[in-house]
């Protein structure tokens, strides 16, 4: 009788013996997060684009792992023109997914992922068409540590969208790489 009331007990000792690895160890996990903008510049069809946006997350660190997920926005801040007449204006937002290697060192790698949705249009002064599209874009950079609640990274992304279904504009137009620079504030 006294073996099966020490046999749970015994069990339930052990259990950290078995204990795994993995990416994220809860017991010295921490939690922070982070926000600020980045500028991006790049190409929509044969024009120059430069996007100005936001991101936000929430992180997860254990050791040298980092999660993040939150979301991020873009616009364009200049009109390419499309044709003679006619400016493009453009904008997307999603949520977006990513990993940090080493984010104490002062220089790191950070890799994300946005998914997500845009609008796009095209205005010749006196008619506004518009479309909308679905979007994914992957980023990777290098981001060094100013202090310990600012980051500035570099480093390049690259958009892929669906057709807008709208006239004179395609999903090969909006489409593209571009390189990034960001800001960001809080404390990972």
């Amino acid at each position: 009788m006294r073996a099966l009331i020490l046999l749970p007990l015994v069990a339930m000792l052990s259990l950290p013996t078995f204990a795994k690895d993995a990416l994220i160890d809860m017991q010295n996990a921490r939690s922070g997060g982070y926000g600020g903008p980045l500028v991006k510049y790049g190409e929509i069809g044969d024009e120059t684009a430069i996007m100005l946006g936001g991101e936000g997350a929430g992180t997860f660190t254990t050791g040298v792992h980092s999660l993040l997920i939150g979301g991020a926005g873009y616009g364009l801040i200049n009109e390419p023109e499309w044709d003679t007449s006619t400016t493009l204006d453009m904008g997307y937002g999603g949520l977006l997914i990513g990993y940090t290697h080493r984010p104490d060192a002062v220089v790191h790698v950070e890799t994300k992922l946005l998914l997500g949705a845009g609008s796009v249009s095209l205005d010749d002064g006196t008619n506004e068409d518009n479309g909308s599209f679905l979007v994914s874009e992957v980023t990777i950079g290098a981001e060094v540590n100013l202090t310990d609640f600012l980051e500035v990274g570099i480093g390049g992304a690259y958009r892929l969208t669906t057709d807008p279904d709208l006239a004179g504009v395609s999903d090969d137009d909006l489409s593209g790489a571009s390189v990034v620079l960001s800001f960001q504030f809080g404390q990972i």
